[in-house]
Parts: C-alpha cells; sequence; structure tokens
C-alpha cells in the first residue's frame, strides 16, 4: 500500500468495460511525512475521495481487483481510503474515525486468534452449547 494525494481526475471516452461507470483519479505518492515522494499512479476511485485529498492506494493488481470484485479487469491500482493523519510515532494510520495500530491487526507469520467457539455464534460448538440436548438430532453410525 501506498499514500498519495489526489492531484486531479483522468478522463477516458475509450476504454475498456470495466472502467465504465468509474472514476480514475490522478495522485502524487507521498512520504510518510506527507511530502511528495515522486511519482504517480492512476487508481480507480472506490471511497469518494476529492482533489487535495490524502488517500491510500493498494498499488498490487490481484488485491486491486479483488476490492472492486472484477477479476479479469486491467485495473492495478485502486484507492481504498482517505487518509486523515499519520502518525510517525509507533506505526499506525487513522482512516477516518477508525483507529488501529498496525503492529496490532498486521502481524506477519502467525494468524490472528480465534475468539472461543462460545463467542462465534455459527460455529458446530457454538450451537452445541446452545442447543438442549434433547433438541439435537441423533447423529447417525458410520458404517465399517
Amino acid at each position: 500500500m501506498k499514500i498519495g494525494r489526489v492531484v486531479g481526475t483522468v478522463v477516458s471516452t475509450i476504454n475498456v468495460p470495466a472502467f465504465d461507470g468509474r472514476t480514475l483519479l490522478l495522485c502524487d505518492l507521498l512520504d510518510p511525512a506527507g511530502k511528495p515522494a515522486g511519482g504517480y499512479v492512476i487508481a480507480v476511485d472506490s471511497v469518494g475521495a476529492g482533489a487535495g485529498e490524502t488517500v491510500l492506494l493498494l498499488d498490487e493488481g490481484n488485491s486491486a481487483r479483488q476490492v472492486l470484485v472484477a477479476p479479469g479487469a486491467p485495473i492495478r491500482t485502486v484507492v481504498v481510503g482517505i487518509v486523515d493523519a499519520v502518525d510517525e510515532g509507533p506505526a499506525m494510520v487513522v482512516l477516518g474515525t477508525m483507529e488501529a495500530p498496525l503492529a496490532a491487526t498486521a502481524r506477519v507469520g502467525r494468524a490472528r486468534p480465534k475468539a472461543p467457539a462460545a463467542a462465534r455464534p455459527n460455529t458446530p460448538a457454538a450451537k452445541r452449547a446452545t442447543t438442549p440436548a434433547a433438541a439435537r438430532p441423533a447423529r447417525p453410525r458410520r458404517r465399517r
């Protein structure tokens, strides 16, 4: 992901059908301090960003296509958030009204710990815990 500033829109009257009805934004890339880092990207807008706003750019083709639910589209970069602030202390990006330390949400090499089965209502263990034994259907016996 990258941080950029929207400097304008790109208008294309003849394009592939995947771009129909989508806004293309011209974004200058920024460093963490908010200064121009050099370079630009053209990104598909998915959040309604406007000129002058600082945005979070997803610049990974397959992930961008997944965000837009367009698996075969020729899309590489998509705007996935409007950045309110970047804190250079402990790694934290503030998007809208949500704050999440990156260290707590993006752990490399290990999965996020799961909540206990009772806290996940759609798991078989939770359903067994909330259904009385008399109301549960009998399990069919396995043949050997």
